[in-house]
């Protein structure tokens, strides 16, 4: 039983994880260039993880697979290279802000995707998510390029969200540390022209002050490497819009933080912060429906993901064992 709730635990710590992420970026960003910041973030991650993936044959394996390009693409090279960029035109708070779009976009992928049935409970976590992000979003948010650019790193991640989900369930799935790993390097490497051409422009630079390298090393070492390898655990093992609705705690989170450093308090943003955290409590841990899969979508029956004791229930000739 507890193995059912090992998924949504490891996509609620990486949320708590990533509601840090755009604070620590915007004082990397202060002195350092986007390309800078996104390549050393996660080649500093790599250099923690594979060593640990290399050891397993699934990670070799995987990081020969074309679907592994793609998730690297949508998931590390396309968010991560438009979110950062976003943050030149915007400032964090309203870039966490953004996040509140991640639920519905998720939602929208998964039942275009996959067809995803979005289960009653489902719907409304995300309805009271999205309403909740929306009362913080009121509360101080401003439209900007740098919005539009968060937006398109969000859609990405949704679809990286959903082919996280539409594969995880196939019999040679590989481990998580192995998918997050290989994911990771093609992500980098993808991102290695963005790094030359800032070279070639002269726009590249490291960040010259004591906090924008520390922002850097806890970026890659206490957010980024583990956050890969929980959000890939746990996306791969429940439904995508779940997944999505976790995602809207992130504002609420990143503004208590907020508080917590000094921000003054505004009644209307911790309202809204504390409804879309009861969305996300009541989309994310109740007992977890488990329906059969879309064709084509290679996720595991049921019966495949129930326990001996509700094995046992749907089929009589099956006994639990003791």
């Amino acid at each position: 039983m507890a193995a059912r709730w090992l998924p949504i635990g490891a996509i609620g710590l990486s949320v708590v994880l990533w509601s840090f992420a755009y604070v620590l970026s915007g004082w990397a960003l202060e002195t350092g260039s986007a390309a800078v910041l996104s390549v050393c973030r996660f080649a500093l991650a790599l250099v923690v993880l594979v060593p640990l993936a290399a050891r397993r044959p699934a990670f070799w394996r995987t990081l020969r697979q074309p679907r592994t390009i793609l998730l690297g693409l949508t998931g590390v090279t396309l968010y991560y290279s438009l979110a950062n960029i976003g943050l030149l035109f915007t400032t964090p708070g309203t870039a966490a802000l953004v996040v509140s779009l991640l639920p519905v976009l998720t939602a929208v992928a998964a039942v275009a995707m996959i067809r995803e049935r979005l289960s009653t409970r489902t719907i409304v976590g995300l309805a009271l998510a999205t309403l909740g992000v929306g009362l913080v979003a009121a509360s101080g948010f401003r439209v900007d390029i740098g919005v539009a650019l968060n937006i398109g790193a969000l859609a990405s991640y949704a679809i990286y969200t959903v082919l996280l989900r539409r594969d995880g369930g196939h019999a040679d799935a590989p481990d998580a540390l192995s998918l997050a790993t290989a994911t990771g390097v093609w992500g980098t490497i993808l991102m290695l022209p963005w790094l030359g051409w800032e070279m070639l422009t002269g726009a590249a630079s490291v960040p010259t002050d004591p906090r924008g390298l520390i922002a850097i090393l806890v970026l890659a070492l206490v957010v980024t490497a583990p956050t890969l390898v929980l959000y890939n655990y746990g996306a791969e093992r429940v439904p995508a819009a779940v997944s999505g609705v976790a995602t809207a705690a992130i504002p609420a989170l990143g503004y208590g933080f907020a508080l917590l450093l000094g921000e003054t308090l505004d009644p209307v943003k911790a309202l809204g912060g504390a409804i879309a955290l009861v969305g996300v409590v009541i989309a994310t841990l109740a007992r977890p429906q488990i329906e059969p899969s879309p064709p084509g979508s290679a996720l595991p029956e049921p019966a495949e993901l129930a326990g001996p004791t509700e094995r046992a229930a749907a089929d009589p000739e099956v006994t639990p064992r003791a």
